[in-house]
């Protein structure tokens, strides 16, 4: 299985995230919107340990603010548009699910930077998108999920298999 650890967005801000979308040509729109803390990786069997130790995580309910839109991993060359998120609660939270799966021997593939991701190119645009400011936006925290991406030739599909706290 093809796992990672994630905060759902909600639903009622889905709308807001499709309108950013459109002003972005040549994006290949996600459908389903999230705020990935840790990608585990291909090849999981056994998902007991996993759904055991990150039921040991306690956090309290929090806000996430969201901030600006930009390219990812640069505006030279831009593999996608993401939504900058801020909170040192959501950092915290990361930090805990990071050193509980570290335990497990999952290491994170790469350091934490928080953002919700609107989409991806599939070659960078011929000209290079701009960093947007947003319309200030925030969302309550209370539960995160282990999730299962399945990769097809049209987009990814994600299946929720445990969500925290219980």
């Amino acid at each position: 299985m093809r796992l990672f650890i994630a905060i759902n967005a909600p639903q009622e801000l889905h709308s807001y995230y499709r309108g950013l979308q459109r002003q972005f040509p040549d994006l290949k729109p996600t459908r389903d919107f999230h705020l990935t803390l840790q990608f585990l990786g291909d090849g999981i069997e056994d998902i007991s340990e996993i759904i055991g130790n990150l039921s040991k995580i306690k956090f309290k309910p929090f806000k996430i603010k969201m901030g600006d839109i930009m390219p990812f991993p640069d505006d030279v060359s831009p593999r996608g548009i993401w939504i900058e998120c801020e909170s040192n609660s959501l950092k915290n939270l990361a930090q805990k699910v990071q050193k509980i799966m570290a335990s497990l021997g999952l290491m994170p593939d790469m350091p934490f930077k928080a953002h919700i991701t609107l989409g991806r190119y599939k070659k960078p645009p011929s000209k290079s998108p701009s960093k947007t400011k947003g319309k200030p936006q925030e969302f309550r925290v209370s539960q995160f999920c282990l999730v299962q991406s399945h990769l097809d030739s049209e987009r990814p599909k994600y299946k929720t298999l445990a969500t925290f706290p219980k």
